[in-house]
C-alpha cells in the first residue's frame, strides 16, 4: 500500500507542476501579445510623427516641438509598459535580468559575472 500511495502523491506533484508550467506558459504568451500591441501603437506614433515633419518641410514650414510632445510622451509611456511586461515574462521564466548590463541570469544568481553588480532579487 505504502508503494501505491507514493506513486499517487508523485503523480499527483507532477500534475500540479505541469499545470504551473502551463498555466505559466499561457500567462507568458498573454504578456508577449500584450507587448506586441504596444509595440504597434509605437510604430502608428512614429508614423504620425513622420507625417507630421514631412508635412510641416513640404510646405517649408518650421516643424514645432511642442506640438510633438503629447506623441513623444505616449511612446514613452509605451516603451515603459513594454519594459515592465518583458520584466514580468522574465519573473516567470524564472530569470534574473542585471539591471546594469541588461544580460538574463538563472534565477538562483545573486551577482552579475560581467560587472559584478548584486541583483535584485
Amino acid at each position: 500500500m505504502g508503494l501505491m500511495n507514493k506513486l499517487s502523491s508523485s503523480m499527483s506533484n507532477t500534475a500540479k507542476s505541469f499545470s504551473k508550467v502551463s498555466n505559466n506558459m499561457i500567462e507568458i504568451s498573454k504578456l508577449n501579445l500584450s507587448i506586441k500591441r504596444r509595440e504597434e501603437e509605437i510604430r502608428e506614433k512614429f508614423e504620425e510623427i513622420g507625417q507630421y515633419v514631412y508635412g510641416r518641410l513640404k510646405r517649408m514650414n518650421m516643424i514645432n516641438r511642442i506640438e510633438l510632445v503629447e506623441l513623444i510622451s505616449e511612446i514613452h509611456g509605451l516603451e515603459e509598459d513594454i519594459s515592465s511586461l518583458e520584466k514580468l515574462i522574465l519573473n516567470l521564466k524564472g530569470v534574473n535580468l542585471c539591471e546594469a548590463c541588461e544580460i538574463e541570469l538563472d534565477d538562483e544568481a545573486k551577482y552579475c559575472p560581467l560587472c559584478g553588480k548584486r541583483l535584485k532579487n
